[in-house]
């Protein structure tokens, strides 16, 4: 049974690691830790669990910085740059849709550039669309550590046998 609902974590938290409404590689992380504490730690380890901890936060932070930089490649300053990186978080949050990090990162770069850095509107239209093709790639980063996650996890119990369930 808890691998059953493991393996349901795992495959919701893979397919939420592209829509940046959902906190994918998180779930992954939930549902190792939850089956770590229903079989008392014998197949996922406490080592186990801080890779997989170690993964998660690489994932979800890797986001952040890969939208940077793709608003600094398409020629953001520093304004643009941290614009992109809180517009990111903030789209995240306050506009709760597929899309919403991406119009965030597109939104804080654009301003930023063209409020703080006082650039051209073609400037910071450039360096907007430069932090959206950012946050498309920081996606598939984050699916790519989903199934670096996922796969560490399955074969861990692949590789342990029958296991015994603790009830709590």
């Amino acid at each position: 049974m808890e691998t059953a609902i493991l393996i349901a974590l795992c495959m919701i938290g893979l397919i939420g690691t592209l829509m940046p409404v959902m906190p994918g590689s998180g779930l992954i992380f939930v549902g190792a830790l939850a089956y770590a504490l229903l079989t008392n730690f014998q197949v996922i380890t406490g080592s186990a669990v801080m890779v997989l901890l170690g993964l998660m936060l690489v994932g979800s932070i890797g986001q952040f910085f890969i939208t940077s930089f793709g608003a600094k490649v398409m020629g953001a300053g520093k304004y643009g740059i941290i614009g992109a990186f809180v517009g990111f978080f903030l789209g995240l949050f306050f506009i709760p849709a597929p899309g919403g990090s991406l119009l965030g990162a597109f939104a804080g770069a654009f301003i930023c550039e063209l409020g703080f850095a006082v650039k051209s509107q073609k400037e910071s239209l450039k360096a907007g669309f430069g932090a959206v093709i950012g946050a498309i790639f920081s996606l598939f980063f984050e699916f790519f550590i989903g199934v670096i996650m996922v796969a560490y996890t399955l074969t861990l119990i692949w590789n342990s046998g029958p296991t015994k369930t603790i009830i709590l």
